[in-house]
């Protein structure tokens, strides 16, 4: 999930088991500050605040990289940590920093708790990229990713897409089947913020449609006044299937099937 719904989701304590976090040190660090005081602080008492601050709370645990690497006495401790129940609260915490200094041996030992998944554990493994982890461990994890907020996407590196989007809105299938056009959509995988800016661009348009209200953007206004009458109910089944398509990535879902579900309900 994007960080705007992963802030949505804890403000209403709605937590998953387990997260992997990805993006700058600053982003990892605000978002597993804000996760920690949610999850062992919900009534904000300063007493607990100071704990988790100290690092002593009972409930807490947090699994740090030596040497760029996170050795397995390290997991094994955890291993036997999440083992007993809370303390003090409803939920224990394990904060990993540094998932990319996960090794083999470590990485297949916090897999197994992973699979395990005690209710009353939550796990949040901090990671500069989670390519950086097993396919197993993503697998088992909800991502919360680090991406622009909508009203400040850039879409000068994105120009070949705006050509592609242009095509498919008038139904040109070329849009996705034309062999280039699907290379460069395919090479868009680890792009972050493509799936949000694809988001954002549709929610626009809709928002132009349906009030006159212009973008800053003249390729992207010349796009939507180039397609004044297009249905805004068929919009609004886009952006359905994008927050569909969105979440079912985040579950590894196949990446150029996703896009193609996209693409196929635009020129439908």
């Amino acid at each position: 999930m994007n960080y705007t719904l992963f802030k949505e989701k804890i403000e209403f304590f709605d937590f998953s088991q387990n997260y992997i976090v990805e993006g700058s040190e600053t982003f990892l660090d605000s978002v597993s500050k804000e996760l920690t005081l949610k999850v062992l602080n919900p009534e904000d008492d300063f007493k607990i605040f100071r704990e988790i601050e100290e690092q002593t709370h009972p409930d807490l645990m947090i699994v740090e990289s030596e040497r760029n690497n996170i050795s397995i006495d390290s997991i094994r401790e955890m291993i036997k940590y999440v083992q007993k129940r809370p303390l003090e609260g409803k939920y224990k915490l394990v904060i990993i920093k540094g998932g990319q200094f996960l090794r083999a041996e470590s990485s297949n030992a916090l897999l197994k708790t992973l699979e395990e998944s005690f209710d009353y554990v939550i796990i949040c493994i901090l990671v500069d990229s989670r390519y950086k982890l097993l396919s197993t461990i993503r697998s088992r994890c909800i991502f919360v990713s680090e991406v622009n907020s909508s009203e400040n996407f850039d879409y000068s590196d994105y120009g070949r897409l705006l050509d592609i989007l242009s095509l498919a809105l008038k139904g040109e299938f070329l849009a996705i089947y034309d062999s280039k056009n699907k290379e460069y959509l395919l090479s868009l995988k680890e792009d972050r913020n493509f799936i949000p800016l694809l988001y954002n661009f549709f929610k626009e348009f809709y928002i132009f449609l349906e009030t006159g209200k212009a973008v800053s953007n003249e390729d992207i206004l010349k796009i939507f006044k180039s397609n004044i009458n297009y249905d805004k109910d068929k919009l609004l089944k886009i952006l359905d299937t994008i927050n569909i398509v969105r979440e079912n990535l985040y579950n590894n879902v196949n990446f150029q099937l996703s896009i193609e579900k996209i693409f196929i309900t635009i020129l439908r």
